[in-house]
């Protein structure tokens, strides 16, 4: 996305290097709220975009809460997004993004990265697992949430003494708490077994079905042929923690007893649903403690790299676009030279992470207050039996809060602040 971004802006040489032997994207459904979207149209991607969901706009979705965690669930709230909502499923989105890419970007696939030196003076340095090396004027890591490049810049910064209390700790990702059963399931499927599931309804939009410990988040996807599905599981009391030191056991298949058995008690409707998933597989959802900086030298992070979070705010791919989009017109802008590259990418790191981690924090809230396990909010230790309409009450206004920034806020705005912050330093320099 990066790429992307800056290829708009300016011809500047771009050299993508992936780790894989060619491009591919894992997981299921992408969500999209207004703020990202105004993106998508300032990049000129809003129509290959539209096309995904056959040239229809933004659906006007509205977000669904259910007490489901009972024989009889109950609704217990309702959140109309501003703007709606753009759903796509991840490789698809992927796709368009690449068609996009520029004539500058050139693409080298099979390249992992093993190390990088940043000498004072000169060009970065790159050094890939086959052996190859490469040389850059600035490195933006995007390589995801076990990134190398944040890994090399944590140990540059310890080495500079430049680590917070504690930090050291933190390149490696560390685990939610959280395991998630992901999977599709094709309309057709769901319509044969119940006929009148609410989510075949045209208007159902996005349904949280919420209870001790566990939630689900099922919403349509590819204009409701598929129906996207992930079902949380949650021990908070081991969120830090290393789900497994080998991250190849972060993604497992499971048989479908395994997932059943999690949710069972629970409303009926919710069942049918995961009785649908042909091949349940599950997640470890981890995520990377807010680092103490974006940046070192000319080297900077984004995306999942710098602030991998939890799903629950369906804003993970959308404050990694905000951050390409930041970067990319700080790059592009004819303020930016050689010299002071390092400032440049400070003031990225001066707008951009406060508000990513600050994302970050909405959607670790809002996993636990899906699961009646708000922590430091009004509702902590609700008992699983013992939910009053008042506490559900409380929980509503929470989410409200943690969701509205996505419709009601710009990125226009973080966009500008550091243009103008860049303006009054080139005045300095």
């Amino acid at each position: 996305m990066f790429c992307v971004a800056l290829g708009k802006q300016s011809d500047i040489k771009m050299d993508l290097y992936e780790a894989a032997h060619e491009f591919g994207e894992v997981g299921a459904g992408l969500t999209m709220w207004y703020r990202t979207w105004q993106i998508m149209e300032k990049l000129g991607l809003h129509k290959d975009l539209e096309a995904l969901a056959d040239g229809k706009g933004a659906a006007e979705v509205v977000l669904h809460f259910r007490k489901s965690d009972q024989p009889e669930g109950l609704y217990f709230h309702h959140m109309k997004p501003e703007g709606g909502m753009w759903a796509f499923h991840r490789a698809s989105f992927q796709k368009t993004i690449i068609n996009h890419l520029p004539p500058s970007c050139t693409s080298h696939l099979s390249k992992r990265l093993v190390s990088y030196d940043d000498s004072a003076s000169g060009p970065i340095k790159l050094h890939f697992t086959d052996g190859t090396t490469a040389e850059c004027d600035v490195l933006i890591g995007a390589d995801g949430i076990k990134s190398a490049v944040r890994g090399i810049m944590s140990l540059n910064l310890a080495n500079k003494g430049n680590l917070a209390k504690g930090e050291a700790t933190r390149p490696n990702p560390v685990w939610s708490g959280t395991v998630a059963y992901r999977g599709l399931i094709p309309k057709e499927r769901l319509g044969a077994k119940v006929p009148g599931h609410r989510m075949l309804t045209q208007d159902v939009g996005m349904t949280l079905y919420c209870g001790k410990n566990k939630h689900l988040i099922v919403y349509p996807v590819n204009n409701g042929a598929l129906i996207n599905i992930a079902a949380y599981c949650s021990d908070f009391s081991k969120a830090g923690t290393q789900y497994s030191q080998d991250s190849k056991d972060w993604v497992a298949d499971v048989p479908m007893e395994e997932l059943l058995q999690k949710y069972e008690g629970w409303e009926p409707e919710v069942t049918a649903l995961l009785e649908c998933l042909d091949k349940p597989t599950k997640w470890a959802v981890n995520m990377v403690l807010p680092p103490s900086t974006f940046v070192l030298g000319r080297v900077a992070i984004i995306g999942d790299s710098a602030h991998a979070m939890t799903p629950h705010l369906g804003a993970g791919a959308g404050q990694a676009i905000e951050d390409a989009y930041v970067l990319a017109a700080l790059l592009a802008s004819p303020a930016c030279t050689p010299a002071s590259l390092p400032h440049v990418l400070q003031i990225y790191d001066t707008v951009r992470r406060p508000r990513a981690i600050d994302v970050w924090r909405r959607s670790r809230a809002n996993g636990m207050i899906y699961e009646f396990a708000g922590a430091g909010s009004k509702h902590v230790g609700v008992r699983n039996d013992g939910v009053s309409g008042e506490t559900l009450a409380k929980m509503a206004e929470e989410l409200e809060e943690n969701y509205d920034w996505a419709w009601k806020t710009l990125a226009e705005t973080d966009r500008e602040e550091a243009l103008l912050i860049l303006s009054m330093l080139r005045a300095k320099l």
